[in-house]
């Protein structure tokens, strides 16, 4: 995949004055320390009739923050949210590789299992589906935690 994300809140369609409110709501939001992202693991799941390599993360850990984003958009004056709190964030398109080879890569990388994360941020982005892909167009990065610092294994 050439960009990883966690989608955590879906604000569904809305008009420039309505995002302009939103954008200036989410930049008031604050939380007291980072949130803690735990990887737990690797899985494989069909979604759509293509089978995806997924790291697995406990999820509930970060229902603070999406249910902080969804109470921030409401007060903005946004008509429709909804969560979006996945259980895994894809990395590959696996369809066409043999099972074998998958299998291995899984028992290769076991090693990568309970690590945890610190998440400083998160970015608004404007998705869209045209004809011959979808895309993904950054809006905006919101900080939410003073205590950010810069790091390579940042998510």
């Amino acid at each position: 995949m050439p960009v990883l994300y966690l989608p955590l809140v879906a604000f569904g369609r809305m008009q420039p004055p309505v995002w302009e409110e939103l954008d200036q709501t989410l930049y008031t939001l604050h939380l007291p320390t980072p949130v803690t992202l735990r990887h737990t693991g690797f899985t494989v799941s069909l979604k759509r009739n293509r089978i995806m390599l997924e790291a697995t993360v406990e999820a509930s850990v970060i229902d603070h923050l999406s249910v902080k984003i969804r109470n921030r958009a409401q007060q903005a004056g946004v008509s429709s949210t909804r969560t979006l709190l996945p259980s895994g964030i894809a990395l590959a398109d696996i369809t066409d590789v043999d099972p074998n080879v998958c299998n291995l890569w899984l028992a290769t990388h076991r090693h990568l299992f309970a690590q945890t994360e610190e998440v400083y941020e998160f970015t608004v982005c404007k998705t869209g589906k045209n004809r011959e892909n979808a895309f993904l167009e950054m809006m905006a990065d919101y900080q939410f935690t003073d205590m950010f610092s810069h790091s390579s294994s940042l998510l």
